[in-house]
């Protein structure tokens, strides 16, 4: 059984742990071999760290917790932008727990936060262009990509993300069967 809760500073490690083999596995070719082979584990301890150190007000980190160990979590940002909403900032699952729910878990508990604390009913996110597998996800989702720009990647390279939306978060959380799943 999949349990969700709130992050708190304590699970920095394992959150670093689990983003830097995220990364590995997901963006060769978009980061530099160098970086993911030498320091993007030291890099996200650092960066979890610090985000957990002093949380911005917005901030909510949930974890999906299979047998008390992490197989996911989220970073959301509520209310981070005008147009757009909420800012889905991090969405990443264990590779031995992927294709079973948890991404989409951790997603409707997004757009239930969103839905229950955000002044905006909207969310979005960005995406690597060549990350077909999770672009193919959030359009399973109903997320809709709206534009393509350059950015700059946290090893210095850049690459080209996408912007996914969501324009109405009580879509997603209405029509998601693992709804009944989540803590109320």
């Amino acid at each position: 059984m999949i349990e969700l809760r709130l992050a708190n500073f304590t699970d920095y490690l394992a959150i670093a742990k689990l983003h830097a083999e995220s990364w590995r596995q997901n963006y060769r070719g978009i980061f530099s071999d160098a970086y993911l082979d030498n320091k993007v584990e030291t890099e996200r301890l650092e960066f979890w760290h610090k985000r957990l150190t002093s949380p911005m007000v917005n901030q909510r980190v949930c974890l999906a917790l299979q047998n008390e160990t992490i197989a996911g979590f989220s970073c959301l940002y509520l209310d981070d932008d005008p147009a757009f909403g909420s800012l889905l900032d991090n969405l990443h699952v264990s590779e031995s727990c992927q294709q079973s729910g948890i991404g989409r878990l951790l997603i409707c508990n997004c757009a239930k936060t969103v839905l229950h604390e955000g002044n905006i009913k909207k969310m979005y996110l960005w995406v690597f262009e060549t990350n077909h597998k999770a672009k193919r996800f959030y359009d399973h989702l109903g997320g809709r990509n709206i534009q393509s720009v350059e950015k700059q990647n946290a090893d210095g390279t850049k690459s080209n993300a996408c912007r996914y939306v969501w324009d109405d978060v009580s879509r997603l959380f209405e029509e998601s069967a693992l709804s009944k799943y989540l803590p109320k």
